[in-house]
C-alpha cells in the first residue's frame, strides 16, 4: 500500500461523510416541517421541565418554611415560604418559556434593527 491508495480512501471517506451529512440535514428539515417526532419531543421536554420546576420550587419553599417553623417554634413561616416558592416557581416557568433559562451571564443575541447602533455600555476596559 502506498500514499496514493491512502489518498483515494480518504477522499472517498470525505465524499461519503458529506453525503451522509446532507441526508441527515434533509431528514431533520423534513421532520421539522411536518411537525415530526423531534418537535413533539422538545415540546414534551419543555412541558415536563415547566411542571417539575414549579412543583419543586413549591415543595422546597414549603419544606424550608416547615423546617424553620420547627426550629423557631412558630406556625406561620411555612405559609410565607409556600407563597415564596410559588413566586419563584412562576419566575422559573417564565424564564423557561421565554428562553432565558440559559447559563447565568449569557444572553441570546438580539437582532439589530435598522438605524440603531449597538452600543456596549459595560465598564470593561479594553
Amino acid at each position: 500500500m502506498d500514499e496514493r491508495d491512502t489518498h483515494d480512501t480518504l477522499s472517498d471517506l470525505g465524499r461519503r461523510l458529506d453525503r451522509a451529512r446532507r441526508e441527515r440535514e434533509r431528514d431533520a428539515g423534513d421532520a421539522a416541517a411536518e411537525g415530526g417526532p423531534k418537535v413533539s419531543q422538545s415540546a414534551l421536554g419543555l412541558a415536563l421541565r415547566i411542571g417539575t420546576e414549579l412543583v419543586v420550587a413549591i415543595v422546597v419553599g414549603t419544606g424550608i418554611g416547615w423546617a424553620l417553623d420547627r426550629w423557631l417554634g412558630t406556625h406561620w413561616l411555612a405559609f410565607v415560604f409556600f407563597f415564596l416558592g410559588v413566586g419563584v416557581g412562576m419566575v422559573n416557568v417564565w424564564r423557561a418559556v421565554t428562553g432565558m433559562g440559559m447559563a447565568i451571564g449569557y444572553r441570546q443575541q438580539q437582532p439589530e434593527q435598522k438605524g440603531q447602533q449597538n452600543v456596549d455600555w459595560s465598564d470593561d476596559e479594553e
